[in-house]
Formats: structure tokens, sequence, C-alpha cells
């Protein structure tokens, strides 16, 4: 997979972060063996890291200057390509060494001591040789494993950041809390994020060397208030609760536990109820979470009735999006492309996988976040759209728009307040001949981009700069402004 980035918003409402000091419980922290590499962390010498790496100049913006817009996306077969784009000076061989993963002769390389004290990388002859990635991600380092090997990938192997990544750092909230979670870390980003707006993190992974990894992140980025504790999914918080709930542990529905940083391991989509269930009974009133889950259906036409029935009762109110959704077919095709070159061993993965779904009564398959927000007074209001993976971006102001909505909606709380249009809400006018308005569209240019057709005469109701008259808004356009996150309160009751 590659990685992507939310089109430089989410650092927007980032806070900076702190001198390094991590914390990590669960038993001595170490990095299992993968490949031959059994590194410890060394959490100084990954502080000393980032800053020689920071002093360079290693970063997302360099590496798009010398090696296009999809150079901190880079792969293995990226590698010989971008490699021929680079000069010689030191930044140029960080990016061979720490995104590429290509070997650099150790009298060019100045911080070299800091990444053999890591064992990110081996001394061969006066040659580095690197043994993972430290790659620039929304204005942090995040170390992970090296480009994957596909069926060779091992089961402690941590990813990048992936597509579901930047789901979730596209779709998470971000006020300022006092406490955050991370579930099923992997390499920390979503932990990291977190700790730019939170006060605490806790960031939990039942793979050892995930842990290890997320507190050299920290430690890299001189985080000071990131804790990582060993164990499985919400086991090691006990009854805490948190302010923020992140999530994007292994959640595909599969009929295999080959990896486990991709297979779900329970039955059906028994994995993402648990998830669920588990973050609704760990949020602190008032408190957000957005989890990547998946879901089954018996049909494209009734996909969500899951999610409904996990919900129910639990006081929180639900944005569900669903980023990727396919049939039976579809579904085992995308998840077993891998055996392509096989065609035997691929047939035999189909008709397992999609035997696996017919017996579970999966009509469809969705693929998304759900974006939570607990209010306590047991009732649930939960709104489900479709979205394009491809046009998403930066949406947790918009996420937090939507869950107000639909608290007021739902509770019909309206009276004495007014709105206005959120910031990147904009209405675009079709004009006839004479130049008067015939129709017009009112979009979302953040998010997931949502649009809606409004009559002329809506047009000068939304655009008043005294705010939204309510009275002259139908009920039905009302709902959609609300629940879309078109609108924020401009001002309380009297």
């Amino acid at each position: 997979m590659g990685t992507g980035t939310c089109a430089g918003r989410c650092r927007d409402e980032l806070l900076p972060g702190a001198p390094p000091q991590v914390v990590v419980h669960g038993g001595e922290c170490t990095l299992g063996p993968v490949n031959g590499w059994d590194p410890r962390p060394d959490l100084d010498a990954a502080a000393a890291l980032g800053d020689a790496l920071r002093a360079l100049g290693y970063d997302e913006d360099a590496i798009v200057d010398r090696l296009g817009e999809d150079g901190p996306a880079a792969d293995r077969a990226d590698a010989p390509v971008h490699e021929r784009r680079l000069g010689g000076d030191e930044l140029d061989d960080a990016m061979r060494l720490l995104l590429l993963q290509l070997p650099v002769m150790r009298r060019r390389v100045s911080f070299a001591e800091p990444l053999l004290a890591l064992e990110t990388v081996v001394d061969i002859g006066g040659t580095l040789v690197p043994r993972g990635r430290i790659v620039p991600t929304e204005g942090l380092y995040l170390a992970f494993d090296g480009f994957s090997e596909g069926l060779g990938d091992p089961p402690g192997w941590v990813a990048s950041f992936t597509p579901t990544s930047y789901w979730l750092a596209c779709l998470t909230p971000r006020p300022r809390v006092r406490r955050a979670l991370d579930v099923g870390t992997g390499n920390g980003a979503h932990a990291l994020f977190a700790a730019r707006h939170a006060r605490h993190v806790v960031a939990t992974d039942v793979n050892p060397r995930a842990v290890a990894f997320t507190a050299i992140g920290a430690a890299l980025n001189r985080l000071e208030n990131v804790e990582t504790r060993q164990g499985s999914l919400f086991e090691p918080v006990g009854d805490e609760t948190f302010d923020l709930i992140t999530c994007n542990a292994p959640y595909v529905v599969s009929p295999e536990q080959r990896w486990q940083y991709r297979d779900a391991g329970a039955r059906g989509d028994g994995f993402s109820e648990q998830v669920v269930r588990e973050a609704v009974a760990h949020l602190a009133d008032g408190g957000y979470a957005a989890l990547v889950i998946s879901w089954l259906g018996e049909s494209e036409d009734d996909p969500d009735a899951h999610v409904h029935e996990w919900l129910r009762g639990s006081g929180c109110d639900a944005w569900l999006l669903g980023l990727r959704g396919s049939d039976p077919v579809d579904h085992a095709a995308a998840w077993t492309d891998h055996l392509a070159g096989s065609p035997a061993e691929l047939e035999q993965a189909l008709d397992r996988w999609i035997a696996y779904l017919d017996e579970l009564g999966a009509g469809w398959v969705t693929e998304g976040v759900a974006v939570l927000r607990r209010h306590g007074d047991g009732a649930t209001h939960l709104r489900a759209d479709a979205v394009d993976e491809d046009e998403l971006e930066y949406a947790g102001g918009q996420a937090r728009r939507v869950l107000a909505g639909l608290e007021l909606v739902a509770r019909g709380d309206l009276g004495g307040r007014r709105f206005r249009l959120a910031r990147d809400a904009r209405v675009v006018e079709e004009l006839d001949r004479d130049g008067d308005l015939v129709a017009a569209t009112l979009t979302l240019d953040e998010g997931t981009h949502p649009e809606l057709e409004l009559e002329p005469e809506e047009v000068d109701l939304l655009l008043d700069p005294d705010g939204i008259d309510l009275d002259g808004v139908g009920e039905e356009l009302l709902r959609e402004l609300l629940e879309q996150g078109f609108l924020e309160v401009r001002d309380s009751r009297p």
C-alpha cells in the first residue's frame, strides 16, 4: 500500500511537541526479530536522530521538491527511478537511506551513530545498509519496517502510513483534550498526531514490535506525553476513559489469519463490533472516537444494519463513512491480488474467501470509518454516507459539525439559535442569459466534499451575513445542512 497526506490540512489543528520522555509498560520493550533485525529502542539515540534530521531539513517538502509529489509515498519499485533524481549532498543521502531503503557510504552520513545505536541500519564494510525506514509524515517522523515483501512479510512486520491510516488521520476530530487513546497503534502515527493536541496519550498494541516503533517515533519527535502499553486492544487500559479514541487495528473480514497487521482474526465482522463496543465503553462524556472498521450487510441496498445494532442505546451519535464497498467476489479479489502470479493458488484462495462470506450471509462488505461522540442520554443518532476515498481531505472540523448537527436535529434544539455557513462552504450559481439566478449548488470544499442543490430563493437565506434565519429554511434542507456539516453555530440563545 502507498501513503497519503491530508493536503497539509491535518497539521493546521495540531499542537507543537515537547522534550522526550516516553514511558513503556507491559514488559521489556524490544522489537521482535523480523528478517534478522532485532533492535533495541534506544530512545536517547532516537531523540538525537530526530534533531539531526530536522537540522538537515529532511521533511515532506524537501522530498517533494527533489522527488516529486509521489516521493513521500515511494515503494520498493519506485526506488531505482527516484534514486536517479537525487544528487550528492547529505539530504539526498538521507532520502536514499531512510526513505528509499538504499545503502549509503557511512562516511557520507553525519547522523550514522544514532542510526547504528537504534540498529535501524547495519555497517557492512563502511556501508550503511538499512533495515527499516524513517519517513516524514504530516510533520512528524514515523519509524517502521522496510518495504513489504508480500507473502514474505512475517507476522510482526509493522507497516508504513497506509491508505487506511490516511482515512483515520483525515476523519479524526482534533479538539484539545486531556487524555487520548490509540488502539492497535502500529507504527504509532495516530498516537503521535494526538500528542500534539492531547495532554497525555496512551498507545496500545499486542505486537511488541509495534510498541517499540511507537516509542521510537515519540522520541524522534521529542514528544514527552506518549505512553505505550503492550496488550490486545483495550485490555491494557482496564476501565479507564478517554476524551479521544482512535483505532486502525487489523479489521479485514477474512477467512485467514496470515498477517497480524491485516486479518481481523474473528468471525465475520466480529472484530469491528468488539472495537466499536469497547470504544463506546471507554469514551468519556463529550468525547470523540474515530475507528477504522469493516462491516457486513445482506445487500448493497441495506449495508449498515450491523453498525446500527452495535450502537443501539450506546449514548453515542455516529457518522458512518463507507470508503470502500464491494460484493463478496470483489472483496475476495482485492485481498488476494498478491497471488496473481500463481493462478492455481489464486483460484483456491478466491473459492475459500467467497465460500466464507457466503456462509456468513454477506452480500456486501463495507470498509470505512465510524466517528462517534458520546452525549450520555442513551439515544443514538446515526448518519451513514458513502464517500469517494480519492476525494477525501481533512474532515475533522466537518465531523464535529456533523455530530453536533445530528444531536440538534434529534433533540429539536434549534429555537433561538442562529447559524452561518462553514468557512469552506460556497454557493455556485447558475444564471440565465438575463443574469437571473435559475439554480445553485452548495458545496463544501473540505472533508468529504458534499453538495446540495438549492432553490434560487434559498440562496439569499444562506448568504445572509447576519446569520441564517431558520424560519425561512425548509425542514429537509435544514436537516441536510446540519447533518452534512455545512453549518456552524453563530451564536447561542439569548
